[in-house]
C-alpha cells in the first residue's frame, strides 16, 4: 500500500515493485502479472496509475500485453547472466573494444525512484550521469548512459571519459570491482537515442543493462547501452572439465570485434 510519506510518483512505485519482482525471479519469464484490478488493490492506486506503470515496463521490454489480455513477463532473448568474477571482469563485460567514444554529457542529476533504489542513493542525492556515443570506423553503433552514485562520481577522472572505459576509471580510482548483473534484450529504439545512432524511433535495437558491484556488494555503476541491431554479437560456449564447468564468453560487443573473451571456472 502506498503512503503519502513516499515522495516518488505513484506509477514509479508500482513500476519499481514489479520490475524488482521480475529481476528477482518472483515473476518468472512467461508468468502472468496480476490483473490491473488486483494491482490497483495491492498498491492502493488508480487504474490510470497502474496502466502508466505497465506502459513503462512494456517500453523496457520486460512485459508484453495484448488487447483484452493480461500482461505477461517476456521470455528473454538471452537469459540474464549473474556471475562473480575476479580479474577477468573487465575482459568479460567490456563491450566496446575497438570503438571510439564521444562524451555527449557528464553532469550531476536527480534521478527517479527506481534508479535511486538501484544505486542505493538517498532522496535528493544527485548521481553522476554520463552519456557517450561510440563509433566504429566513423559509424555510430552504440549509445551508453551510465549512472554512478555520488561517492563514486567524486573519484572519477572526468577528463579521461572519452578515451577510457568506465570500468578502467573505477579501477584507477581504487574501486575494487567484484561482480556484476547483466541483462540483454531486444526493444524498440527510444526516440531520444535513434538519431544519435542513425535509426528511426521504434527501429529494433539491442539493449544491454548492467549493474556493477564492488567487493562490499555496493552498487557502483548502472549502465544502459543501446546498440544498433546490426552492430552487436554475443556468443557463449559452455564445456565441462575435471576442474568444473568452464564458460567462455567471446565476441561480446560490436559485430566484427576480435574474438576476445574470458573463461570462468565453476566447480
Amino acid at each position: 500500500m502506498s503512503t503519502s510519506d513516499d515522495p516518488a510518483p505513484l506509477y514509479s512505485r508500482v513500476h519499481a515493485a514489479i520490475r524488482e519482482a521480475i529481476r528477482e525471479g518472483r515473476l518468472a519469464a512467461g508468468a502472468l502479472l496480476p490483473s490491473e484490478k488486483e494491482l490497483e488493490a495491492a498498491h492502493g492506486v488508480s487504474r490510470i496509475t497502474v496502466r502508466r506503470a505497465l506502459d513503462e515496463l512494456e517500453r523496457e521490454g520486460l512485459i508484453t500485453r495484448g488487447r483484452g489480455r493480461q500482461a505477461k513477463v517476456v521470455e528473454p532473448l538471452v537469459s540474464r547472466i549473474r556471475t562473480e568474477i575476479e580479474e577477468d571482469l573487465a575482459a568479460m563485460l567490456d563491450l566496446v573494444r575497438g570503438t571510439e567514444a564521444k562524451v555527449l554529457s557528464a553532469s550531476w542529476r536527480l534521478v527517479d525512484a527506481p534508479m535511486r533504489a538501484t544505486l542505493q542513493a538517498g532522496e535528493g542525492e544527485p548521481v553522476l550521469q554520463v552519456d557517450r556515443l561510440r563509433s566504429k570506423d566513423g559509424k555510430p553503433i552504440m549509445h551508453t548512459r551510465a549512472h554512478v552514485p555520488a561517492w563514486i562520481g567524486a573519484k572519477l577522472d572526468r577528463e579521461a571519459l572519452a578515451g577510457t572505459t568506465m570500468l578502467e576509471l573505477l579501477a584507477r580510482a581504487g574501486v575494487r570491482i567484484a561482480g556484476a548483473e547483466q541483462a540483454m534484450r531486444a526493444a524498440p529504439c527510444p526516440k531520444e537515442v535513434a538519431p544519435l545512432i542513425g535509426l528511426s524511433a521504434g527501429d529494433p535495437v539491442f539493449i544491454v543493462e548492467r549493474l556493477v558491484r564492488d567487493d562490499r556488494d555496493r552498487p557502483i555503476q548502472h549502465l544502459l547501452a543501446t546498440f544498433r541491431w546490426d552492430s552487436f554479437s554475443y556468443r557463449i560456449r559452455s564445456t565441462r572439465s575435471a576442474a568444473g564447468r568452464v564458460v567462455e564468453i567471446s565476441g561480446a560487443g560490436h559485430v566484427g570485434a576480435p574474438a576476445e573473451g574470458a573463461s570462468i571456472t565453476r566447480r
